[in-house]
């Protein structure tokens, strides 16, 4: 992900209208790729479409800056939904081709922001499909919200990004679970959520410390709403640990304290974020003696690394799955 924060994308040509129809975007698209051809030699290749539905101006601001960060390792139509049910009935879009040098090479994207207002807002399916890219995967990505399962817009994405950080409560964790059973979800969260899972994962590899899984008593996990129940979920999944067992608290990081109780004593398996560091450190002690010891260090910007993540992975995870099932038994 170094290389993807460092490239920065330039605006080659961008047309802009209000109160339009769509076969006028789709000219401009046309008529801003005529143009590029005759200033620049560039690859124009895309693997997907990529949507993101952002309503509000912090969330399209955020999915612009890390989708255009993205490009030069992910090459994507982008399309950035703004609904906004609530005003009169219109159509307004921006498209703008940009041009990304990475690797010796420039590569051209496209990027259409669409801002709908009135009774289509609750049908962009209809819109989307205008413009995704035939035979190639639609990755719709909802920004910092959890879609209805009654969207029609899920029924054009091949695969659905979501952050469950967004959907702390226990039903709402049951409705993604619902949804993830009818459709391909891929949850940031779960991704950023990697380097605690692996090194926990990593203190149960040694002789000394593998036979001590089914001796675990008692599981605390801290951190923000959302994670802490999903590492809880994903502790009780892994380990058959009863939720009654797994005490959830908040924290501005994440950590993880496991307890185990074993034939030839106790031991203890730590993960955490050290405060005011990037990095995350497991420790396992195995009857007063440092076991394993191990760290991990995390992304400058967490949400670009996420996001790239997810899109190498646009699957079903059945761990992820079964992590969010068990989390939904769980109560602070």
């Amino acid at each position: 992900m170094a290389n993807a924060v460092a490239a920065h994308a330039t605006a080659v040509d961008t047309w802009q209208a209000e109160g339009i129809r769509l076969s006028d975007v789709s000219g401009a698209l046309g008529a801003l790729r005529d143009q590029s051809r005759g200033h620049h030699t560039s690859a124009r290749t895309a693997v997907m479409t990529l949507v993101a539905v952002a309503p509000e101006d912090e969330q399209a601001y955020d999915a612009t800056d890390v989708l255009r960060v993205l490009a030069g390792h992910h090459p994507a139509r982008i399309i950035i939904l703004r609904p906004d049910p609530d005003q009169v009935a219109t159509l307004g879009a921006r498209a703008t081709l940009y041009a990304l040098d990475a690797d010796h090479h420039r590569t051209n994207f496209e990027e259409i922001i669409l801002t709908v207002g009135g009774q289509a807002a609750k049908h962009l399916d209809s819109l989307v499909e205008s413009f995704t890219l035939s035979d190639l995967p639609v990755a719709v990505w909802y920004v910092r919200s959890i879609p209805d399962a009654t969207d029609p817009l899920l029924s054009v994405a091949t695969a659905i990004l979501i952050d469950s950080r967004d959907a702390p409560d226990p039903g709402e964790l049951r409705g993604l679970l619902r949804l993830a059973r009818r459709r391909t979800m891929v949850d940031l969260s779960w991704n950023r959520l990697a380097p605690w899972r692996e090194l926990m994962r990593g203190l149960f590899d040694s002789p000394s410390t593998r036979g001590l899984v089914d001796a675990i008593t008692h599981i605390e996990v801290a951190g923000k709403t959302g994670p802490r129940r999903l590492l809880g979920g994903w502790l009780a999944a892994q380990t058959g640990v009863a939720p009654r067992k797994i005490a959830l608290s908040d924290a501005r990081h994440v950590s993880i304290h496991l307890t185990a109780t074993g034939a030839g004593g106790a031991a203890t398996f730590t993960v955490e974020r050290p405060e005011g560091q990037r990095l995350v450190v497991a420790e396992a002690v195995v009857d007063g003696s440092t076991a394993i010891r191990a760290t991990a260090a995390l992304p400058e910007d967490a949400l670009p690394a996420s996001l790239a993540a997810a899109l190498t992975r646009l699957q079903p995870d059945g761990i992820w799955e079964r992590a969010l099932s068990a989390a939904t038994a769980l109560e602070d």
